[in-house]
């Protein structure tokens, strides 16, 4: 894994924790849920701005959003028992895909 990967993968998973910071907040009404999530949104971010100095940055934020969109799936079914459609994980599976493609030399 090169070092851009890796700071995108960092920022998707502080990203991915912001969401479930967020999931939570709605859920309960609570402050410090909100604002924890929006922390870990900024460090998460922090990460993929730094990313943009290895890899463009159009692929940088593709590669960001379908590993968090991947992380959050995972997350959301342990977490808050919430299931993708057949047509979802399909969806997921093409975004798998283009992971590879966009890391294949």
């Amino acid at each position: 894994m090169n070092n851009a990967l890796l700071y995108i993968f960092i920022g998707a998973l502080f990203d991915t924790f912001g969401d479930l910071l967020m999931k939570s907040w709605v859920v309960n009404s609570s402050a410090s849920y909100f604002i924890s999530g929006m922390c870990f949104y900024v460090v998460g971010l922090s990460f993929l701005a730094y990313s943009f100095t290895l890899k463009n940055m159009v692929v940088a934020s593709v590669l960001f959003l379908i590993i968090n969109i991947f992380l959050l799936t995972v997350a959301n079914s342990c977490f808050f028992n919430e299931i993708l459609s057949k047509k979802e994980y399909v969806a997921l599976g093409f975004g798998i895909i283009a992971i590879i493609l966009f890391e294949i030399k």
